[in-house]
């Protein structure tokens, strides 16, 4: 297009608003695709877990990290076996890979519901200005962790003989974090 015959055969103004339609009209915009989030169902473990982790690469699906986590624990109790840690194991990781949870959160996922150690009570156990101020709240958290621990040691690997350690160290803790507390109160 020759812009100086444009402006002397039909004006500054309609050269302008042409060329503003062309480069209108050349910048057509399509909507991306907006990918559909499936969270894992049934019973198939293993198609599941390949559901979930390919779900996981989509930047729309990160938000519902923790209901899929959910959700294959429950299909996972459909088949109790020792497999089901490695599986959530290589879950986690590829989570972690894709920028989903932090090292930090894949660690405290895994032992939370394999592992027969706490992770919500931290190092902090017998100390009076910690432990003793929020002892309720502890110990409530605690609780959930072993609920937790026992939908993953044993409604999902079958593992009696570490939700039973799990339990055990459970009430051991209980009983330090009262004998910390009193100790902190006699010592006023």
């Amino acid at each position: 297009m020759n812009l100086t015959r444009c402006t002397v055969n039909y004006g500054f103004k309609a050269c302008f608003f042409l060329l503003l339609s062309i480069l209108i009209s050349s910048c057509q915009t399509t909507k991306p695709k907006v990918y559909t989030c499936t969270l894992p169902s049934g019973y198939k473990v293993e198609s599941a877990f390949a559901q979930a982790t390919a779900d996981l690469t989509h930047l729309q699906c990160h938000y519902q990290f923790d209901q899929y986590v959910g959700n294959l624990l429950e299909i996972t109790t459909s088949d109790p076996k020792e497999k089901n840690k490695e599986y959530f194991s290589n879950f986690l990781a590829d989570a972690k890979r894709n920028g989903v949870i932090s090292q930090r959160q894949a660690k405290q996922y895994y032992r939370r519901y394999f592992s027969p150690d706490f992770v919500s009570l931290g190092t902090m156990h017998n100390n009076c200005t910690t432990t003793c101020r929020h002892q309720v709240e502890i110990v409530k958290k605690m609780k959930l962790e072993l609920h937790d621990k026992e939908l993953g040691l044993l409604k999902v690997v079958g593992d009696k003989a570490s939700y039973a350690q799990a339990d055990q160290e459970f009430n051991q803790l209980l009983i330090l974090i009262d004998a910390t507390c009193l100790a902190c109160q006699a010592s006023k």
